[in-house]
């Protein structure tokens, strides 16, 4: 487990090295997901794996955490690491953070049986809990910098550009 200091230690390294050189700042990073049969995926970044399915209401196995679990965790856990981050870096002490991310979902536009009804989520709740001898304003002001530098944050704030690119190949045969 990281102290504070060792968190902020590493935080100003890398501040200071993009500060200095921005392209070090520039970065592609690539996910490879994989689905056969079944609904199974095997999805890998760099050196990690993780198995994602949909449950058998979906035709799944229930093998993995679904599409949307996953985005909720990946939301949550930026959320909570980037508040930790910004409370070493700003030198707030924050013992504990626990994030909570709720959505709202209407099945009936991811099935495509409402055109109305949008496929994503329909709204998206916050609950940010923090333990911390801090004032309140400390807090809130770490929180307030964590949320408006927050990639995932900005990704629903902002939409980015979507660009889609198609291979189609005939099977390999067996």
């Amino acid at each position: 487990m990281h102290s504070q200091s060792v968190i902020k230690s590493a935080l100003e390294r890398s501040v200071q090295v993009v500060t200095l050189k921005p392209a070090r700042g520039q970065r592609t990073y690539t996910n490879i997901a994989t689905v056969g049969a079944g609904t199974v995926c095997r999805t890998v970044e760099k050196d990690q794996e993780i198995t994602v399915d949909v449950g058998k209401a979906m035709g799944g196995d229930d093998a993995g955490p679904s599409p949307s679990t996953m985005l909720r965790a990946a939301f949550s856990s930026c959320l909570a690491i980037g508040i930790k981050l910004w409370a070493s870096r700003l030198d707030v002490p924050i013992e504990h953070i626990t994030v909570t991310v709720e959505t709202d979902v209407d099945a009936s536009g991811q099935l495509g049986v409402s055109e109305s009804a949008s496929a994503g989520f329909e709204a998206i709740r916050i609950a940010v809990s923090v333990q911390s001898d801090a004032d309140r304003d400390a807090v809130t002001q770490v929180i307030e910098t964590s949320f408006a530098h927050s990639p995932l944050v900005e990704v629903f704030r902002n939409p980015q550009s979507i660009e889609t690119a198609l291979t189609i190949e005939a099977p390999v045969a067996a």
